[in-house]
């Protein structure tokens, strides 16, 4: 029987398991990845706001979960997403479904082949030969080789838009019987073919491409709903829901920094002049008088404290200082030698990392490093968002 996406044979646990573990992306973010985290999110051409992003890969969740059609699909999507998408081109819509249902049952199929490696220790594809058979997988129909052939590490199913060719095993007899004696020399479409990974993604942010979290959490920090969440959380009217804080660590990692322009302290006055904006006093600061960081420019301070942002293992709390109720500031925290490379660390390098943003005004005030907790003012007005086992 040929295979279908609508709905697979198989059970389909494996197929959601793994698209569930795939995180969502606006298209500017995906189009910066490099090939290897690309394959570990979820994106779609044309849609640049993250909830749209979101809407459709639960849209398709549902599709996969209830073997759905692709016109039931379709008539559950807001006019939002389908005009994203152009309203009306049923082709072009059609061809995201069917491309996603089947990277997430070849997910599937995958991960069962490869559980059973010992017992059905061949490979191959079953491709669909009739009028609409590409010329990418007709070459292939019928390929039989060991699963550990270097062929599987670029031809997994699918290998193109609207595939429909399937992964299949064999055991050692049957295998060895329809064996190619030489791999054939094909190509399959860009983005196509790698295998999943074969434990898929972990809820562990540093299981994540360090490139994906990062891209992931800057999409997160475009909801600027979040700033106007942290007074009522630090009322306690609110109490912070599970995951909230990578939203806040989004909102840092695109933050700018302040530029309000002040007085410069007598000592940097040489350097800086008389007034100065404050991500200039700041870096002097740091950079300069307190000898933690070399040398670096103002502009790459900034990459730094941005890069702290998507640590994937931050300290976050939410806090007020005395006499300032009613104007929180996020303190971000994380080991300062994760972040800043040994070639831009100074003598008087510390271990930890504190950035301070402002969500009042959407910037970063500033960021230091310090040696333990009473370097830094935490009173009893803190709403903690994140910790870390081994913070001091």
């Amino acid at each position: 029987m040929a295979w279908t996406v609508e709905p697979d044979p198989l059970q389909p646990e494996a197929a959601i398991d793994w698209f569930r573990r795939r995180l969502p992306l606006p298209d500017p973010d995906f189009r910066q990845l490099a090939e290897e985290a690309r394959r570990r999110a979820f994106w779609v051409a044309g849609l640049a706001s993250l909830d749209l992003v979101q809407e459709a890969m639960e849209a398709l969740e549902q599709a996969l979960a209830q073997g759905e059609t692709f016109e039931v699909f379709r008539q559950r999507l807001s006019q939002q997403v389908q005009q994203a998408w152009g309203t009306g081109s049923r082709h072009r819509l059609e061809i995201i479904f069917r491309t996603n249902l089947q990277l997430a049952y070849g997910a599937g199929r995958y991960r069962a082949a490869d559980g059973l490696r010992k017992e059905r220790p061949y490979w191959g594809l079953s491709v669909v030969l009739d009028g609409r058979t590409s010329q990418i997988c007709r070459p292939v129909a019928g390929v039989v080789l060991p699963a550990d052939d270097p062929f599987w590490k670029r031809n997994i199913p699918p290998r193109h838009f609207n595939c429909r060719t399937a992964l299949i095993t064999y055991d050692a007899e049957e295998g060895a019987r329809r064996a190619w004696k030489k791999a054939p020399a094909t190509s399959t479409e860009p983005g196509f073919g790698a295998p999943p990974d074969q434990n898929g993604w972990s809820p562990e942010p540093r299981d994540y491409h360090p490139g994906l979290w990062a891209a992931y959490l800057r999409a997160l920090g475009q909801d600027k709903t979040t700033d106007e969440r942290a007074a009522p959380l630090l009322r306690r009217e609110i109490s912070p829901e599970p995951g909230e804080w990578m939203y806040f660590a989004g909102r840092v990692a695109i933050a700018p920094f302040s530029q309000q322009v002040q007085r410069v302290p007598q000592p940097l006055q040489n350097l800086l002049g008389l007034r100065a904006t404050v991500q200039q006093i700041k870096w002097a600061q740091h950079v300069l008088a307190e000898e933690q960081f070399v040398a670096i420019s103002p502009e790459r301070y900034l990459e730094l404290i941005r890069l702290a942002a998507t640590h994937p293992d931050p300290v976050l709390c939410l806090h007020s200082p005395q006499g300032k109720e009613g104007l929180p500031r996020l303190l971000l925290i994380v080991p300062a030698a994760e972040v800043i490379p040994e070639a831009e660390q100074g003598p008087g390098f510390l271990p930890w990392l504190l950035v301070v943003y402002n969500p009042v005004f959407a910037s970063i005030n500033t960021a230091y490093l310090f040696s333990n907790v009473s370097a830094i003012t935490i009173n009893s007005n803190v709403v903690w968002l994140k910790k870390r086992s081994d913070f001091p």
